[in-house]
Formats: structure tokens, sequence, C-alpha cells
């Protein structure tokens, strides 16, 4: 009797394949892993995200150079000692700081044309250095350690400028006008002490410039200008004016002051190489060490 090994149900040789089909089947949808023929390269995204992605990443690295080069640009300006000015001319603020900084590279420089912008970044900011009229620095407690002087003195006259008809003979009630040199309170003080009057208004304003409205527009009595200042004045108006000396209305000159001692020769160095012209500019000829 002959021994059959495969099970009924068919042939031999049909089981034995079937069988083969199914094991094969099972092993195919159960392995773990990936047919070797299968493609496993990244897929490319469209051509428009490749270029978005592009324009992205070549934004961010000028944006980093940028920044960069702009912080290193400032960390050599902040290195230089700062020097603050602070003078009452008949000149733009703009042209006098162009001016000067041609004449001290190696300091940073601001020029400021109004009192109050002045008396709030030194509050502020702290330079170096400043330069103002000598009395400005008194009211600060500042010493000057270089006080520019002009054809041997170191102070300036101030000239009582009116119309034709001349200053009031009494000042109660009266105004005269004044560039704003010393504060409210300073430049009240410098007024009333140089028309001798402790009754006359006085009208502040920012510039020199501001003082010729005052008279073409009878918003002042008179005005109080600086000697070096008066010609000009007077070359600007059709007005008939009359210029009278006044002995009590004189005023320090410009003079440098060092708030950080670290910093003291490399800025008093600077400043005293100022060629003719520039010190002519902020009207004096010769700087005195104090």
């Amino acid at each position: 009797m002959s021994q059959n090994c495969d099970r009924p149900g068919g042939p031999p040789g049909q089981e034995a394949g079937a069988i083969g089909r199914v094991f094969s089947s099972r092993v195919t949808r159960t392995h773990p892993y990936p047919r070797p023929e299968a493609d496993l390269s990244p897929v490319a995204p469209p051509a428009p995200a490749r270029r978005a992605l592009l324009r992205a990443g070549v934004a961010a690295l000028c944006g980093l150079v940028l920044s960069l080069a702009l912080a290193g640009r400032t960390g050599a300006q902040d290195a230089r000692p700062t020097l603050f000015v602070f003078l009452q001319l008949d000149i733009k603020s703009s042209a006098l700081e162009q001016a000067l900084q041609k004449q001290l590279p190696g300091l940073a420089l601001t020029v400021f044309g109004r009192f109050r912008d002045f008396q709030d970044a030194v509050a502020s900011r702290n330079p170096d250095a400043v330069i103002a009229i000598s009395p400005l620095l008194d009211m600060d407690h500042t010493k000057a350690a270089l006080q520019g002087v002009r054809a041997g003195k170191d102070w300036e006259a101030y000239q009582l400028v009116a119309t034709a008809a001349g200053p009031p003979a009494a000042w109660a009630g009266k105004t005269v006008g004044v560039v704003d040199l010393l504060g409210r309170d300073g430049t009240q003080a410098f007024a009333t002490a140089a028309v001798g009057s402790t009754e006359v208004k006085v009208k502040r304003v920012a510039k020199i410039e501001d003082l010729l409205p005052l008279l073409e527009f009878s918003a002042t009595d008179a005005v109080l200008v600086p000697v070096s200042a008066v010609k000009r004045l007077t070359e600007r108006t059709r007005l008939t004016l009359t210029v009278r000396d006044l002995p009590n209305a004189r005023v320090g000159l410009p003079a440098v002051a060092i708030r950080n001692e670290k910093n003291r020769a490399a800025v008093i160095q600077a400043v005293q190489k100022l060629d003719a012209e520039t010190r002519s500019l902020i009207g004096i000829d010769a700087w005195s060490a104090r």
C-alpha cells in the first residue's frame, strides 16, 4: 500500500503549487522592508517652490551680511570719543557740524541747534566732552579745559538793536528779544542784566536768524545781538536799525569741557588742531589752556 503525504482534495502537484502561491503572497504582503526595485530618492519640490526657497535663502544671507557690517561700523563709531557742541552762531547747525566733522574725524561729533535738545542729550547720553559758551559750562558746574579767545579776550559783547525809533527809555511793559543761550532762567537773568531792568519782558528765540522777524513784525521793542552778528543782521533787512552798546552785556566765548577723563588727551589734541578758518567759524581765533 502506497503512502501519500499530500493533503486530500487534489493531485499532489496541484496542492503543492497552491501552498507555494499562498506562502509567497503572505511573505510579500507582510515583509517590513520595501521592495528592492522601489524608488527611495527624495521627491524634488516643484520649480516655483524651489525658486521661492532660493530667494528666501539669499535674502536671509544678505540680511546677515548687512547686520554684521552695520554692527562693525557702529562699534567703530562708538569707540571714538563723543563731543557735543552747542553754540548760538550766525550759521546753520548742519553747516557747522559738517565743517567740524571734516576737522575732527577722530571724534563722534554732534552739533545741537537748540538749548533744550543739547541739555537733554548731555543728561541722557553723557558725552566725553562738550563745546559751549563758558557761562553754560558754569551753570553745569563743569570746568573748561580750553577757553576760546578772540583778540585777546575770552568774552564777546552784545549790543541792543532796535528800529529807527530806538529802544525805549523805560523798559516797564516793554519786550526784548534774545537767543536762548542758557535756558529760560539763565537767559532771563542775562537779558534783564543787559538792559538794566527787571521789569522787561524777555522773548527767547531758538536761533540768531529768528531775531530779525521780531523787529520786522513789531513783536519786540529791541533785540540783543552778539557784536559779531550785528553786521549781517542789518544787511538782511530794509529796516533802518539803531545799534547801542551795553556795558553789562558780555557773554563768555566758546570753551571745551571734558566730562570723561579717560578721553581728555584725545579730545584736547583734536580740538587744538582746528584750522584758523574753523576757529573763526565758531567765533574765536585761538585756544587758551585752563
